[in-house]
């Protein structure tokens, strides 16, 4: 019965991981040629950028759906429609040759990647309590990770050999094949006795209910706010470290992955820390570590921005601390309102998305060929992570 029960659940996250990844990789594995795509479009490179910026537009648009669908129909029909978006808009991201069609494509890709970035963890949530989702997510976390971290060095070979087209059509047969082993093997976790009447103002009642919360709110800021700075990071680093610090395509492949790797070796090691010091230290653990290395990123700006090492060191501090406690986060804002968990998936993203896409279009705006700008939004998602963590502390404590 444990070996079925085991097998059942590997199954399931086997599902989940690669439907995820399969939408994680599309943007690092494209960052690299990020030089080689505005020589190809002759554009500039805040241009460019918009590829990001458009994808996270399609992402923030389809969070508010994805999750109150899937409270009212059941998680897999739903993932499976977003899955199916995904696949056919990245066969599209493929064949186009022109700016305006690439922009076109990414926001529509974005559509349907959002889906893999609501619906599995919703999955998780509904099959485990807090201390077994964050150990779960951290494991999820970590193998997700180290599979992502060889993304940059995929999509530089793949590029480099071929061409930046050869990038999307990778993220092209890695969905389609996601899609297909989720039609094939993923069981609905949510019965139809535990689904909900879509109605627009009882989800309208329930979004403005997650957001007046300012515990859940608090949970949200301390799960995503690090994720938002690491990705206006990445929008730019490509830029930097390749056009304005000479790092080669290959070697900027391996900086990004080792701040990947240090993430993922992180979150492997969430379950074993939550066992040797329990969830609240835990928790505080990773808040100080986050605290440290927008710090150390910050001071890397002021006095060795010439130092790609120094950068990558840095931001690996800061990435790996949200790693440490992202999970924990993550249990504590969705158990707020365990009954619309899929409502409160998509509030939860939807205010993650329209964040990140805040700081991306600020740092793309106000690049200048240093990490400066980078760093100033770093320091700020550090220091106000650990403000916005003493006062969730002082609250519990009432």
């Amino acid at each position: 019965m444990a070996s079925k029960v085991f097998s059942q659940s590997f199954l399931i996250l086997s599902v989940l991981l690669l439907v995820v990844i399969s939408a994680a990789v599309e943007t690092d594995i494209f960052l690299p040629s990020f030089p080689a795509l505005k020589d190809y479009f002759n554009t500039t490179e805040r241009t460019i950028q918009l590829l990001i910026s458009v994808n996270f537009l399609g992402v923030y648009v389809a969070t508010f759906f994805y999750g109150p669908l899937a409270d009212a129909f059941g998680r897999r029909p739903i993932l499976l429609i977003g899955m199916f978006i995904f696949s056919m808009s990245s066969i599209a991201c493929a064949l186009v040759n022109s700016l305006e069609a690439m922009l076109l494509c990414r926001f529509v890709q974005g559509l349907g990647s959002s889906v893999a970035f609501i619906i599995p963890k919703t999955i998780i949530h509904d099959s485990f309590d807090r201390a077994k989702v964050a150990k779960t997510l951290g494991i999820y976390t970590s193998i997700m990770t180290i599979v992502i971290s060889f993304a940059p060095i995929i999509g530089n070979y793949l590029y480099l050999t071929f061409s930046w087209h050869a990038n999307f059509s990778f993220v092209a047969i890695l969905s389609i094949v996601s899609f297909l082993y989720a039609f094939f093997f993923l069981p609905e976790s949510l019965h139809k006795e535990k689904r909900l009447n879509i109605h627009a103002k009882n989800i309208l009642r329930n979004y403005k209910k997650i957001i007046t919360t300012p515990i859940a709110m608090a949970n949200l800021f301390l799960c995503y706010s690090v994720g938002g700075a690491y990705f206006a990071y990445i929008t730019n680093m490509s830029l930097i470290f390749v056009d304005h610090l000479g790092v080669s395509n290959t070697h900027y492949g391996y900086y990004q992955s080792t701040i990947l790797v240090a993430v993922a070796a992180t979150s492997f090691s969430v379950g074993r820390i939550i066992d040797l010091i329990g969830v609240y230290h835990t928790r505080t653990l990773g808040i100080l570590i986050t605290l440290i290395g927008s710090l150390l990123f910050f001071s890397v700006a002021l006095w060795a921005e010439q130092n790609p090492l120094f950068i990558t060191l840095s931001m690996a501090i800061f990435a790996s601390g949200s790693a440490l406690s992202a999970g924990i986060f993550s249990a504590d804002y969705i158990n707020v309102s365990p009954h619309i968990k899929g409502l409160a998936a998509s509030v939860g993203r939807s205010i993650t998305v329209l964040v990140v896409l805040i700081l991306i279009t600020t740092s793309s705006f106000f690049f200048n060929g240093t990490i400066m700008p980078v760093a100033i939004i770093v320091f700020i998602a550090g220091v106000s992570s650990f403000l916005v963590y003493e006062c969730l502390r002082r609250y519990e404590k009432i």
